[in-house]
């Protein structure tokens, strides 16, 4: 059974006009296989009118890696250098891989702005293996319908395939280091048993309560590595209302990493030319839509 080889609450940060949770890197590790970065923004209530129509001033750009964003609750907009635009609503994923560089901006959505209401969100940087980050840049938005639900023993509980495979049922969005996420959810004082594969770098998160993993309790707002010689998971939820929990994980992949700032790559030749690439304009810019309030990138 996989057992806990570590535990490290999050840290506070600033993003934006958000205090967000910063799960990973930690204290104990920088990575988790390709996963360098899990960044929680908790359930926040958003009051109507409260925050003003975006202005372009959070664009910025990437090279290098996947951002992976998971909305737990609320809705986010996307627009980028791509042209794409796209608003991603409660249980929904939107996952953009910045190749050879693109420029993203994730804001809250209109409707949540205007009338407020709650959101509760989650992003991880993948890396990517050296080959892919020289290629285009591509975006996926997917809804919570079209990611599979896989049903655990007994109705204890379920989970929902955000990216990767779990027991025959996979999400649409690729992949390239084996990487998966998974939201588990697990009912009121039920134990369940998770197949994990044996070997592969995996942590978990829990956002909102604690739980009891393996044979040891954790807190909330907690990541914990996993560890063992099988490649089973088991978790109890200890309260009387369901428990989540995020599980990820992946190859590592094993090119050199220069990381600074929104560019992860393999040198810091590379990551020379990446910023002179973005200076330079190669990475385009936003066209946002007439009635839309912003107008830089």
């Amino acid at each position: 059974m996989k057992q806990v080889s570590f535990q490290e609450p999050t840290q506070p940060d600033r993003v934006g006009t958000f205090t967000i949770a910063r799960a990973l890197p930690n204290r104990a590790v920088n990575a988790v296989g390709p996963f360098l970065l899990l960044d929680h923004l908790p359930k926040s209530e958003i009051v109507a009118g409260e925050l003003p129509e975006p202005d372009g001033s959070f664009a910025h750009p990437h090279r290098g890696i996947v951002t992976f964003t998971y909305v737990m609750e609320g809705a986010m907009t996307h627009f980028d250098s791509l042209g794409n635009n796209s608003t991603v609503t409660a249980g929904g994923v939107q996952w953009m891989n910045a190749g050879n560089g693109i420029i993203h901006d994730e804001m809250l959505a209109t409707p949540l702005r205007r009338d407020g209401g709650v959101l509760h969100s989650f992003q991880f940087w993948i890396n990517l293996p050296a080959p892919n980050k020289n290629e285009p840049a591509q975006y996926m938005p997917v809804s919570s319908p079209d990611l599979p639900v896989v049903g655990l023993a007994g109705g204890r509980g379920e989970v929902k395939v955000l990216l990767g495979a779990y027991d025959g049922h996979s999400s649409p969005i690729p992949t390239y280091a084996g990487e998966f996420i998974w939201h588990v959810r697990i009912e009121p004082l039920a134990t369940v048993d998770i197949a994990l594969q044996a070997g592969l770098p995996v942590a978990g998160f829990l956002p909102t309560q604690g739980a009891v993993v393996g044979d040891t309790k954790i807190d909330a707002h907690t990541l914990i590595g996993l560890d063992a010689p099988n490649g089973t998971l088991e978790i109890t939820n200890p309260a009387v209302e369901p428990l989540d929990l995020l599980l990820f994980g992946g190859e590592a992949i094993t090119d050199p990493i220069a990381m600074r700032g929104p560019f992860v790559m393999n040198s810091d030749n590379e990551l020379t030319e990446a910023f002179r690439e973005y200076r330079a304009g190669k990475f385009g810019q936003i066209t946002y839509p007439a009635d839309h309030a912003a107008h830089k990138s």
